[in-house]
């Protein structure tokens, strides 16, 4: 059933109404999402390549810079991922397995 749901809500583009919401440009959101491309893929590959949460707070606070102090925006990111594409729910498995966020 949580299966279902998750899947019902992906076709929503969760991730999309949560830019939207804090005023992302065209730019700002392919930038974000060329950003978890490239974390779902190295979320995969050697112990050395893969992301932290340190390195995933700059990279967005690279491509946000308004929002560059807003913890609830980064908390917020972290858990819409886990509504969003397959791609994107198992890149929220490994930050889950991983403890983000884990704000220092």
């Amino acid at each position: 059933m949580q299966q279902l749901i998750l899947r019902i809500l992906s076709t929503t583009k969760p991730l999309d109404n949560v830019l939207e919401q804090y005023g992302a440009t065209d730019t700002q959101e392919r930038a974000f999402y060329a950003l978890l491309d490239d974390m779902a893929a190295r979320a995969h590959g050697k112990e050395q390549d893969r992301p932290t949460f340190a390195y995933f707070v700059m990279r967005v606070q690279e491509i946000f810079p308004e929002l560059r102090h807003d913890r609830d925006f980064i908390n917020l990111l972290v858990d819409t991922m886990r509504m969003e594409r397959p791609a994107y729910r198992q890149l929220s498995a490994y930050v889950k397995a991983h403890g983000w966020p884990s704000w220092s």
